[in-house]
């Protein structure tokens, strides 16, 4: 009887997981129908599946295959991991399953190439061929030679990029996948652009508008072809048909839905315009580029930028769009992407300076050069007249802390003997009243002349620092002109430290009392006298101070501000 009730048992679980595998399967072949039409809805259905880390063997590889198949196909960064991808590759390359194989493969390079490896992305772009010729999966193959093709030219192997571009065009034609034929066709033109065969350029932008007009209407064909213009575009450009390349780059601009790609098609427009001279129409667009997120771009504005107003002799607007466009060139770039950069642009500056040696006569360059000679004296001037009136200062608020230092002494003293006078009894009443008034003049008078001295914004500081220390002041009882007066004595003895802070961060009044106390050495007990509050207040005005000053919970708050 226990035998039979064990036997029955185990046939339920089986059952049960025979229907879960299968609900699963019919979930996998629902996403396969979906993904290229209705890639969110696909990638949806995935992440409904429960628990997919209990999946085992085909259905876990089939799982990760899809979801980053669905990931890839929503634009999502998830997919920059291997991890996933990893799996169904392992799985599947021993299999007899082909189309997977090179499937996994084929998705295994897309994320090596977004983690910036290209060797092993083109190791696994070839791997995938490999398996796919054996299929008749002939958009994913034409979409194998694309990626290969991306990868020789960014190497500037030009010949190869073009015979992997041709045999992509060859395998979306099999496919019957008009929208991959023209993509190709736009590298194949972009390469012959770069190779200056612009006849050929024109050959395949044509084909590929004419395939567009043939889709009109349809949104996928509608979004590419704007990029199509671009490259006419610049080509028409660099043949030095102006009045065709801005109709092209305009229509471009005006009908582009990519931000990236309108906000780089807004600069080569601008480019044409600053080389017609037409300044405001250059600003314009270069100004359009400037709402980029890629800091490539916004670099590449801020540079147009620059030598728009140094043409206008704008030098000060000028060096700001410079020194913009020099930190963004370093930011968040690796070493080999950093390279590029700096080759391209020291190439364009080449180029750039020898239009203008044919563009601008003799005196002009006599002119601009005496200019730069002005500006260069008067920052000099500025210079010397700074440190020579900061030196005064310095000498100024020395001297005057010695006059205080001395009245302070002879003050203690007045004191002192009017104390012995109110216990001398030797000398008449009237006597002993008019050494006393005499001495209460002296330190009037002495005490008076102090009020004055602190009245200047140097010693006014190093008294209210004094006061602070010594827990004779605290800050929420400092008036409004003591606070400036702590400040503009920090700004003038730390070099500009309370005005840079000002142009370079958002803070508080609070903020730059609590750096200025912090910069000459308070410690936390000190702080909490200061600021009349408990150590948990201080450890939080430190916390939102970090964050003002976007610091990293890695630096040290008083290190940022010693070397500030």
């Amino acid at each position: 009887m226990k035998k039979l009730l064990y036997l029955g048992l185990l046939s339920v679980c089986v059952l049960l997981g025979s229907c879960v595998e299968k609900n699963v399967s019919n979930v996998f072949d629902k996403v396969e129908r979906y993904m290229d039409v209705y890639p969110d809805s696909a990638l949806l259905l995935l992440e409904q599946i429960p628990h997919p880390e209990k999946l085992r063997g085909k259905q876990r590889a089939d799982y990760v295959l899809l979801l980053t198949q669905a990931r890839d196909k929503n634009y999502l960064d998830s997919m920059q991991s291997d991890s996933l991808i990893k799996l169904a590759v392992d799985y599947y390359k021993n299999g007899g399953d082909n189309v997977k194989a090179g499937k996994a493969l084929f998705y295994y390079g897309k994320v090596m190439d977004l983690q910036g490896n290209d060797t092993l992305a083109m190791q696994a772009y070839l791997n995938a061929l490999a398996k796919l010729e054996k299929t008749e999966e002939y958009k994913l193959q034409g979409l194998a030679y694309e990626y290969i093709g991306i990868l020789n030219a960014d190497r500037k192997l030009h010949k190869d990029a073009l015979d992997n571009y041709q045999s992509s065009v060859y395998c979306f034609q099999k496919a019957a996948d008009t929208l991959g034929v023209i993509y190709a066709y736009r590298d194949i033109a972009r390469i012959y652009y770069v190779e200056q065969q612009y006849d050929s350029v024109y050959n395949y932008i044509n084909r590929a508008l004419s395939l567009c007009e043939e889709k009109k209407g349809c949104i996928d064909f509608e979004r590419v072809t704007p990029s199509l213009l671009q490259v006419k575009g610049i080509a028409k450009r660099n043949e030095g048909d102006l009045e065709n390349a801005i109709i092209l780059l305009k229509t471009a601009v005006e009908t582009e839905q990519d931000r990236h790609s309108m906000h780089h098609c807004s600069m080569s427009l601008g480019n044409i315009y600053l080389n017609q001279n037409k300044l405001d129409e250059a600003k314009r667009y270069f100004t359009l580029a400037l709402k980029s997120e890629r800091p490539r771009t916004l670099a590449g504005a801020y540079h147009y930028l620059y030598l728009l107003e140094k043409r206008q002799k704008k030098y000060a607007m000028a060096l700001y769009f410079k020194e913009k466009s020099d930190s963004l060139l370093s930011v968040d770039l690796d070493a080999k992407q950093a390279s590029q950069i700096l080759t391209l642009q020291r190439k364009y500056e080449k180029g750039k300076l020898l239009l203008e040696k044919q563009q601008v006569d003799h005196e002009n360059k006599i002119q601009f050069y005496f200019g730069m000679v002005i500006v260069l004296f008067i920052i000099l001037l500025c210079l010397v007249l700074y440190f020579l009136l900061r030196k005064r200062y310095k000498e100024m608020f020395r001297k005057n802390m010695q006059v205080i230092k001395e009245n302070e002494c002879m003050i203690k003293r007045y004191v002192y003997e009017l104390d012995v006078l109110k216990h001398k009894t030797g000398e008449t009443a009237e006597t002993n009243r008019e050494k006393v008034g005499k001495l209460n003049q002296k330190i009037l008078l002495l005490e008076s002349e102090n009020k004055k001295i602190r009245e200047n914004v140097c010693v006014n500081g190093v008294y209210l620092l004094d006061q602070l220390k010594k827990e004779k002041l605290i800050v929420k009882n400092m008036t409004k002109q003591e606070k400036e007066q702590l400040l503009e004595y920090m700004d003038l003895i730390y070099g500009n430290l309370i005005s840079r802070l000002k142009k370079d961060f958002k803070l508080t009044s609070g903020n730059l009392i609590l750096i200025a106390l912090l910069k000459v050495g308070f410690t936390t007990t000190e702080l909490m006298f200061t600021f009349d509050c408990e150590m948990n207040s201080i450890f939080t005005k430190k916390r939102r101070l970090r964050e003002s000053l976007n610091l990293d919970t890695t630096d040290k708050l008083e290190e940022f501000i010693t070397l500030y």
